[in-house]
C-alpha cells in the first residue's frame, strides 16, 4: 500500500524524500467574497458585482512581476457563472493555476501538489468525454459549456457508481478529494493572511482534523502527522507565495500585500465550495468512506 511506503520512508528520511507518485486521493495539504457569495445565489447584481471585483481583486503593482498567486485569484473569479452555476471548465482551470501556485510553496507543500494532480487528471478527463449537449435542470439545452452539477449528473447517469460510494478512479472521486484539501488549504492560509494568527503548524493540525481526517485511516493520519511537523514559518509562506527571490527581503510591505491576497483568494473559495459539497450532497454523491 502507498501509506506503507510512506511510513517505510518516513523512518528513513524526511517526508520531502518520499515517492511523491504514488501520492493520490488522501486529500492532502490547503468585498469578492460578497460578489461570489452573490452570484453563488443567483442574485442579479451585475453592476454591484463588476465594481465590487475591481475594488477587490488584487492586481500586482505595475513594478512587481505577476505572481501564480494572482493567477490563482483570477481564475476562481470565472468559476461561477452568470447563472450562478460553477462552470466545470473554470473550475478544472482554476484548479490547475492553484496546483501551480501550491508548487511555488515549496516543499512544505509537495504532498498537496501531487494529491491535486492526480485528482485534477480525474477530472479532466471526465470533461473531456462529454461532447453531448445535456439539459438544463430547466429544460434549457446546453451546449459544450457545463456545470459541475451536469459534469456529475452525466457520470452519475452512465451508472459508474453505487449511490454515495463513488468508483475510483472518476471524475466524482477526483472532484470530491479536490474540495476536501481545498478546504484543508483555506483554512491553513487563513492563519497566514493575519499575523496574530496562530502558527502554520498548528493552523495545518487544526485543518486536518476538521476537513480530512474523518476520512482518513490510521496509516494516512500517521504520515500526516509527519508532514504537519514540516510546515515552514509564516514569512517563508508569504515569501513563497510572493515569489520573492531568495537574496530579496519581505518587507512589511510586502508582507502585507500577500496576506491581502490570500485573504480574497479565501473569500472566493468559501462560497464556491459551500455550493460545491451542496451539490454533491443534493446528488447522493458524498461518499464519507475513509481511504
Amino acid at each position: 500500500m502507498i501509506a506503507d511506503r510512506a511510513l517505510h520512508s518516513l523512518s528513513y528520511g524526511t517526508l520531502s524524500e518520499l515517492e511523491l507518485d504514488g501520492y493520490c486521493d488522501f486529500g492532502f495539504p490547503a468585498a469578492l467574497h460578497d460578489a461570489a457569495a452573490l452570484r453563488l445565489r443567483g442574485v442579479g447584481v451585475e453592476e454591484e458585482e463588476e465594481e465590487t471585483t475591481k475594488e477587490l481583486l488584487v492586481r500586482p503593482s505595475p513594478s512587481r512581476k505577476r505572481t501564480r498567486l494572482d493567477d490563482a485569484i483570477d481564475s476562481f473569479a470565472r468559476v461561477v457563472d452568470d447563472d450562478g452555476g460553477i462552470d466545470a471548465a473554470e473550475l478544472v482551470e482554476a484548479t490547475r493555476a492553484h496546483l501551480a501556485m501550491i508548487r511555488s510553496g515549496g516543499s512544505a507543500l509537495a504532498l498537496v501538489a501531487k494529491d491535486l494532480e492526480g485528482n485534477l487528471a480525474k477530472v479532466t478527463e471526465l470533461l473531456a468525454t462529454t461532447t453531448e449537449p445535456t439539459a438544463s435542470p430547466r429544460g434549457e439545452r446546453r451546449g459544450e459549456r457545463r456545470t459541475l452539477e451536469d459534469l456529475l449528473r452525466l457520470e452519475q447517469g452512465r451508472g459508474v457508481h453505487d449511490g454515495n460510494v463513488l468508483r475510483d478512479p472518476s471524475g466524482a472521486m477526483g472532484l470530491l478529494w479536490i474540495r476536501r484539501s481545498l478546504a484543508f488549504q483555506a483554512h491553513l492560509f487563513e492563519s497566514l493572511a493575519s499575523p496574530d494568527s496562530v502558527p502554520p503548524k498548528d493552523a495545518a493540525r487544526d485543518a486536518y482534523d476538521l476537513h480530512l481526517s474523518p476520512y482518513h485511516g490510521w496509516m494516512l493520519r500517521t504520515v500526516f502527522a509527519a508532514s504537519v511537523s514540516q510546515m515552514p514559518r509564516r514569512d517563508a509562506f508569504l515569501s513563497k507565495f510572493g515569489e520573492v527571490d531568495a537574496d530579496e527581503e519581505l518587507t512589511e510591505e510586502r508582507e502585507a500585500e500577500v496576506a491581502e491576497k490570500l485573504r480574497t483568494w479565501i473569500g472566493l473559495l468559501k462560497p464556491l465550495l459551500r455550493e460545491w459539497e451542496g451539490c454533491f450532497e443534493e446528488l447522493g454523491l458524498e461518499d464519507a468512506r475513509r481511504a
